[in-house]
């Protein structure tokens, strides 16, 4: 999952890709190197403190986003296999146009999800997430001023429960 996640997303248009990982799994680094030997936009950092849940993966993702100097930052869920690099680029694109604090995808529901190009306007707030979380309360904070792409629904599964991994290790394992 997490391989054909990287791979949508560096099949977009985004200049660079950092996977954050737990310590604990070195495993998941190797499968990477393997998978993408000798992708210069491609590089791996470490949530040392991945215990503290989903924040600590935002404060590193930010950390390196300030530290390039990065106007922008796309966040991705790597147990979110089926966004389509169409929806990577149309977020990336009006982002680029729109300006807004954040730009997210939107099932025809009205509320934003993931993943969401974060303006570097919010990096702070990102930053000062704690827990097992991620940028919900701030998307919702800042309302109507979140720009909004429409997306389909079926694309923005993300396979977070055990049933729904058994279910995307079941899809992945079907012939076509």
């Amino acid at each position: 999952m997490l391989v054909r996640t990287t791979a949508t997303v560096l099949a977009s248009s985004v200049r660079k890709v950092v996977v954050i990982l737990p310590p604990d799994r070195p495993d998941l680094s190797s499968l990477l190197t393997t998978a993408f030997p000798d992708t210069p936009r491609l590089e791996t950092r470490i949530a040392q403190d991945a215990q503290d849940g989903l924040s600590a993966s935002l404060r590193v993702g930010v950390d390196v986003a300030r530290a390039e100097h990065a106007p922008a930052l796309l966040v991705c869920l790597g147990d979110m296999p089926l966004v389509s690099v169409a929806l990577l680029d149309a977020l990336l694109r009006d982002h680029a146009h729109f300006q807004a604090p954040a730009t997210a995808p939107d099932r025809g529901d009205g509320k934003p999800g993931n993943p969401v190009v974060w303006d570097a306007s919010q990096f702070a707030a990102l930053a000062a997430v704690q827990g097992d979380q991620g940028g919900r309360a701030i998307l919702r904070a800042l309302g109507p001023a979140v720009h909004r792409v429409l997306a389909r629904s079926e694309e923005l599964v993300d396979f977070d429960t055990p049933e729904r991994l058994a279910a995307y290790a079941r899809s992945a394992q079907a012939p076509g």
